[in-house]
């Protein structure tokens, strides 16, 4: 039974799976905020975070899936270590390659400035909802095939792999939501929704915490959790107002090029690439300065 899940979700039905959740998700509480909240929704921040989801996942279909899994096939085949038949144990492997995987990428693209500029597109929603869960830039998240290339290493199936990721995401999706409250004993052990709104949030305290996807025992572990205290104020430090995603999705490198621009030595233009993207040159915090900043309502 569990090799027949495994063999759906990682199989060629994987990406159907995960765009029928999203949507699905997307909608379920569009309905509630119609029902339960009307009025609270920004139905345009949303077509913005959708557009940009469609866009990246079109453009970043060949180097954010198939060549990833390609090389994950050839390792698997021709360069593995061990070979695991348990698929328990496989299932574990998979899960915890793709957990440190991702956490370790997640916070590279919020500590350096090339990076940051691919994933702060993911931010740049000034809302919290499963619509912000699949925005971002095509170029971003892709030094997560580690995990796939160490779980293919260590002897685990590409579509045992892949199943886990599918499965993953959609937690990933989940954890956006706007209506779910403080869940007790979860919050210490799961990157719950409270845990992971504090992660977009701009107020100086929160920046750069809870990296993790599924487990927040990641961000326990390397100190970098911080828990739900005052409700985190979604968005950049330098907030992003555009809901056109054919713009909205360069917003990111528009704001390291202006960083670029203040230099005058080519050093310090190239050390904005490899920098924290609060760094300056010249020692002078700007506007988009995330670390000694105070948090930026959004425009009504």
């Amino acid at each position: 039974m569990l090799e027949e899940v495994v063999s759906v979700l990682g199989g060629p039905m994987s990406i159907w799976i995960l765009a029928t959740a999203y949507f699905g998700m997307v909608l379920a509480e569009r309905i509630f905020y119609l029902v339960a909240r009307r009025g609270q929704y920004n139905d345009g921040d949303a077509l913005c975070s959708i557009g940009l989801n469609l866009m990246n996942s079109v453009i970043g279909l060949a180097i954010g899936f198939a060549l990833p899994f390609a090389a994950s096939v050839w390792l698997y085949d021709h360069a593995r270590v061990f070979t695991i038949d348990a698929i328990w144990l496989a299932l574990i492997i998979a899960f915890l390659c793709h957990e440190l995987a991702y956490y370790w990428e997640h916070r590279l693209g919020h500590r350096v400035g090339l990076f940051w500029a691919f994933h702060s597109i993911h931010h740049s929603s000034n809302e919290f909802n499963h619509s912000t869960a699949a925005r971002g830039f095509y170029l971003d998240g892709k030094l997560q095939i580690t995990g796939a290339i160490a779980a293919s290493l260590l002897g685990v199936s590409p579509m045992v792999y892949l199943a886990i990721v599918v499965v993953k995401s959609a937690f990933g999706i989940w954890n956006h939501a706007s209506y779910v409250g403080d869940l007790g004993w979860m919050e210490k052990v799961f990157a719950t929704p409270r845990n992971h709104m504090v992660h977009h949030a701009n107020q100086a305290k929160y920046i750069d915490k809870n990296y993790s996807q599924v487990l927040i025992l990641w961000d326990r572990l390397f100190g970098s959790f911080h828990p739900y205290e005052e409700r985190p104020i979604v968005g950049l430090v330098k907030p992003v107002h555009d809901n056109n995603p054919l713009t909205a999705q360069f917003a990111g490198i528009r704001q390291l090029r202006d960083r670029m621009a203040t230099a005058d030595d080519w050093s310090d233009k190239i050390a904005y690439l490899y920098r924290p993207p609060e760094w300056s040159h010249d020692g002078i915090c700007r506007s988009d300065c995330p670390k000694y900043q105070a948090p930026i309502l959004p425009a009504e």
